[in-house]
């Protein structure tokens, strides 16, 4: 009976240890927790009030506007209404990047006033529109050329505007570019960043020389060469995905961003734009779904289909080791085209998002080149 007690006893405090391990270790796991999440709105918190544009002139607002049919996002920002108006169009497609263009963009908005979209189908602009287009039925590169039209005119009527420069970036240089050559009346200069030619052929271009760079390490390319069979066959967004996680190694980027961190402590990152990422990210199959129409367009579109004779200025920056839309293409296109004016210019050793590797690199060069540009 004194056994039994005593072993009781001992197995008592043996529970009673191991709970008050499990609750040291939830304990220790939950402080961390709120002291990661305080630490990154304290960061938050401070971006905001460096950031944020409180000029007697200036503006700095979040807003949905009527554009084709939806109430469609817009991220505004420049310290003076009066400056040149500088429409940004995101690249993926469907890769809203609203929230994040303050890291470069506080370079330049003493000089220009910054309309950042959401486009159709993605982001802020989706899930405002969600319930009446929850497929992105109306979410086509047409019906995006409508669209960015209106955005124009609503700048031009606001801002009181005879003209707009149009910056694009990846995908956002396709729509960029065809508008231009569309609206030369309504635009004042074109520059594309990581200017977007044949997805198709610079897939190419950068699988044949990733693979030669393999070869000559003496890796094995087995995977690789069946990935390019996979994309040749069948040119979606997963088979292009899958390709670029046996090139892309081959093409390292000196300067690459965490745009994910930059993501998290951005003061202009809410909710949407959370729950857009998880979108991206929880389902392959259901993201390529959603902007079907989208990422079948960008993989087969050529650019230089749409017209060589610009009649307004155009520049184009690239990242030195950008190999998602690879210089050699840019190069090309540029010495192919007419333009009033125009201008090519490569950063050394950044990549495909140069805005994000080195932002005030990236904005010197764009404040140059539209100096150039517009004189």
């Amino acid at each position: 009976m004194i056994r039994e007690k005593k072993n009781n006893q001992k197995n008592n405090k043996k529970k009673l240890s191991f709970s008050t391990i499990i609750k040291g270790i939830v304990g220790v796991f939950l402080v961390a927790i709120i002291a990661t999440v305080l630490f990154v709105f304290s960061i938050r918190g401070i971006l905001y009030l460096s950031n944020h544009i409180t000029t007697p002139n200036g503006v700095d607002e979040s807003i949905y506007v009527s554009l084709g049919g939806q109430e469609q996002y817009l991220l505004i920002r420049g310290e003076d209404v009066n400056n040149p108006v500088i429409i940004w169009l995101h690249g993926g497609p469907s890769g809203p990047d609203a929230f994040m263009n303050y890291r470069f963009q506080k370079y330049l908005v003493g000089k220009y006033t910054f309309v950042n979209w959401d486009q159709r189908g993605c982001g802020r602009t989706y899930f405002r529109n969600s319930k009446i287009d929850p497929n992105n039925q109306t979410a086509t590169f047409e019906q995006a050329l409508v669209d960015l039209d209106e955005l124009v005119n609503y700048v031009l009527d606001r801002f009181d505007k005879e003209k707009v420069i149009l910056v694009g970036h990846s995908y956002g240089t396709a729509l960029g570019s065809r508008y231009t050559l569309s609206h030369p009346d309504k635009v004042a200069a074109y520059v594309g960043i990581g200017q977007a030619v044949a997805i198709s052929e610079s897939e190419t271009y950068s699988y044949e020389d990733a693979l030669e760079k393999a070869k000559a390490q003496g890796d094995d390319t087995t995977d690789m060469e069946a990935a390019y069979r996979a994309f040749s066959e069948n040119m979606t967004l997963p088979t292009l995905i899958h390709l670029r996680e046996y090139t892309l190694p081959y093409h390292p980027v000196e300067n690459e961003a965490n745009t994910i961190w930059q993501g998290v402590i951005s003061p202009y990152m809410w909710l949407n734009d959370v729950r857009w990422f998880f979108k991206q990210v929880s389902s392959l199959e259901k993201y390529t779904a959603l902007n079907q129409q989208l990422f079948d367009f960008t993989v087969a579109a050529d650019v230089r289909d749409y017209g060589l004779e610009y009649q307004v200025p155009v520049g184009f920056i690239s990242g030195s080791e950008d190999w998602i839309t690879p210089v050699k293409y840019t190069e090309d296109y540029y010495n192919m085209i007419s333009a009033p004016k125009k201008d090519f210019v490569l950063i050394d050793g950044l990549g495909h998002a140069p805005n994000y590797d080195s932002p005030e690199a990236f904005c010197r060069e764009l404040d140059t080149m539209l100096d150039e540009l517009l004189k």
